[in-house]
């Protein structure tokens, strides 16, 4: 089996260095200094509480060099406003069978990709995993979760041979992976804990520490998260009350230095997420006619109209 994993920050990065570990063929496509440090060091994992790791057996390269080769599993881990610009790439990289399955803070990726790809095998996708791009040549891992979804809604999880060699190699690799047959549910429920955290904390600038003491920015958190169970009510998304205790567990696992990604793309000046982890939760919420007062006051902060 080949992989190929797009995009080699905290996500793209930990997956393919994880299957890299486990001897897995996988092909990561990388830029600028950090593919340059990649392809003449390796890539170092640093996962909160353990030594660091430095996969050597890793290929990285830049996003025009693939155009010959073709892949069996090909995971997404780019921006939701970049998934237009990697096409090509995806044209190129798939055969007839390729599983493509996007892993991004996006409610509407799978759909996206496939209204362009229409005759490829586009499944939907999520991750829990808090990592990011620490140094040139390296990723970073702030706790241990590590775990997958992905699936077409209502389709129930075929038995082919490609689907369990994948499952498999994923596992063994060390990440946990499930297939959903309403995985609309399950990335929702992920966007929770994204939205709500990325939304306070880039709301008042503020790193988990800040979240993971009681006082106005959890309290903050904790009414986000009301409001995404209200629109999940009303959109039959599967929320059920446990999901306060799940977000409020992830966010105290947390190191304490913890920011999102979309923080630092404010602080940049880069593009950034906002109208996937904010924008559309309240266009969400509007669709279903749900009251989101916070969600509404923060959207507009950040320039919503």
């Amino acid at each position: 089996m080949k992989y190929l994993v797009i995009g080699a920050g905290g996500t793209g990065g930990l997956i393919a260095g994880y299957l890299a570990k486990n001897q897995i063929d996988v092909t990561l496509i990388a830029r600028g200094e950090h593919l340059q440090a990649i392809q003449n060091k390796g890539l170092t994992i640093k996962t909160y509480g353990e030594k660091p790791v430095c996969v050597t057996n890793i290929k990285a390269v830049p996003d025009n060099s693939i155009e010959n080769l073709k892949f069996d599993v090909v995971f997404v881990c780019v921006k939701a406003y970049q998934l237009s610009s990697i096409m090509g790439i995806l044209k190129n990289a798939a055969h007839q069978q390729t599983m493509i399955i996007p892993i991004l803070n996006s409610l509407g990726a799978g759909n996206y990709l496939r209204s362009l790809l229409p005759n490829l095998d586009v499944y939907d996708g999520c991750i829990y995993i808090t990592g990011y791009i620490s140094g040139p040549g390296e990723v970073s891992q702030n706790n241990n979760i590590f775990k997958t979804y992905y699936g077409q809604d209502g389709q129930v999880s075929k038995a082919d041979n490609l689907r369990k060699q994948m499952e498999q190699d994923v596992l063994h690799s060390g990440i946990k992976i499930n297939y959903s047959s309403r995985v609309t549910n399950e990335i929702f429920r992920k966007l929770t804990f994204t939205s709500a955290f990325a939304s306070c904390a880039a709301y008042y600038n503020k790193k988990a520490a800040d979240l993971q003491l009681d006082g106005p920015y959890r309290q903050l958190f904790i009414s986000l998260l009301k409001e995404l169970k209200q629109i999940s009510d009303a959109a039959d998304l599967g929320l059920t009350e446990n999901f306060y205790k799940d977000n409020l567990q992830i966010l105290d696992s947390l190191s304490a230095d913890f920011t999102t990604s979309l923080q630092k793309d404010l602080q940049l000046k880069k593009p950034d997420e906002r109208s996937e982890i904010i924008f559309d939760i309240v266009r969400l919420a509007k669709k279903h006619v749900v009251h989101v007062p916070e969600y509404l006051r923060i959207a507009k902060h950040f320039g919503y109209v």
